[in-house]
């Protein structure tokens, strides 16, 4: 058997004031607890707003679906539980949405020729365009709005 020196088994030191040395109980100190508490703090803070942040913008979609669904029950509505003639209308749902359906007379903006302009004089309907828009106030208090348009035809008799 070889004889082994004990200065070969002994820890290697580091050379000048760099020595390693270990606590006695072997635990953290309270500097390293603070940080780690520290750290988790801001991570766990940045989570929860993510998560929170996703659940709003759910939210949100929800009511925007919602929205829209109002506005397609209003425009279905007009000209057969309401009547087809100018003007505007504002009321309120049962929950936090508002609404205000607008009739006006549909002006097409593309130049017209004498044959489409006697057409229209000679024809017994005019053509309407019908504005529903919902409104409504999300958790955050902004103000929000879905706004479907539809055009409708209805006798001129109703000008």
């Amino acid at each position: 058997m070889r004889s082994v020196d004990r200065q070969t088994l002994a820890p290697a030191r580091l050379p000048g004031p760099f020595v390693a040395k270990l606590p006695a109980n072997g635990g953290f100190s309270l500097l390293e607890v603070l940080v780690a508490f520290t750290v988790f703090s801001l991570v766990a803070a940045t989570v929860m707003q993510i998560f929170s942040s996703g659940v709003n913008g759910a939210t949100v979609a929800q009511k925007y679906a919602k929205a829209a669904q109002y506005a397609e029950s209003k425009l279905a509505t007009v000209g057969v539980e309401e009547a087809l003639k100018e003007g505007a209308k504002d009321g309120k749902f049962d929950d936090d949405f508002r609404w205000r359906l607008e009739v006006r007379r549909f002006e097409d903006s593309a130049p017209r020729d004498q044959q489409s302009l006697d057409f229209e004089k000679n024809h017994f309907v005019q053509l309407f365009e019908v504005v529903a828009t919902i409104s409504f106030t999300t958790d955050d208090n902004q103000e929000r709005s879905v706004v479907l348009s539809t055009l409708q035809l209805a006798p001129r008799s109703t000008l």
